[in-house]
């Protein structure tokens, strides 16, 4: 279903403008930002609540049919979600999405997300365990938060 709904929408007469509004098919301009950052609206389908995002229309509107092609996505050129302009709005991989965001940006959540990857010394972990034979408390001296990462490293 998710590949049909802008097709839908566009042939009911839901369209945005070339600035990025979202209109019904009466021409009043209906989208709001939803909880996720992007302009939408929904409307119904077979008696069923859609949401249907401006960005995805537009992208639809511009590209056709390649924004239902294999590993494609729609992207914000600027990086802002509540700008569905038509020169802002491309389509593109998901590496093409990620490389959108500011360098710093992007160093940033890198940075962030390598924060919670842990390496540990197996032997010094399989040691202690063999002493204090405890899985709470090997686990809590080299800060493992799960008895299957215990689990594991003393396998391994």
């Amino acid at each position: 279903m998710k590949s049909i709904i802008e097709k839908i929408a566009n042939k009911r007469g839901y369209y945005v403008t070339e600035e990025g509004q979202l209109l019904n098919p009466n021409g009043n301009e209906i989208s709001y930002n939803g909880s996720n950052g992007y302009m939408r609206t929904s409307f119904k389908i077979d008696k069923k609540d859609t949401k249907l995002f401006t960005h995805r229309l537009q992208a639809f509107q511009k590209y056709g049919n390649k924004l239902f092609e294999e590993g494609i996505m729609v992207r914000h050129k600027d990086g802002k979600p509540l700008n569905n302009s038509w020169e802002n709005i491309l389509i593109g991989t998901n590496s093409d999405n990620q490389m959108d965001i500011p360098e710093q940006v992007r160093i940033k959540k890198a940075k962030h997300a390598s924060s919670f990857v842990r390496k540990y010394n197996k032997e010094e972990v399989k040691e202690y365990h063999k002493k204090e034979r405890s899985y709470k408390k090997t686990m809590e001296k080299f800060g493992i938060s799960s008895k299957g990462t215990l689990n594991y490293i003393l396998k391994s």
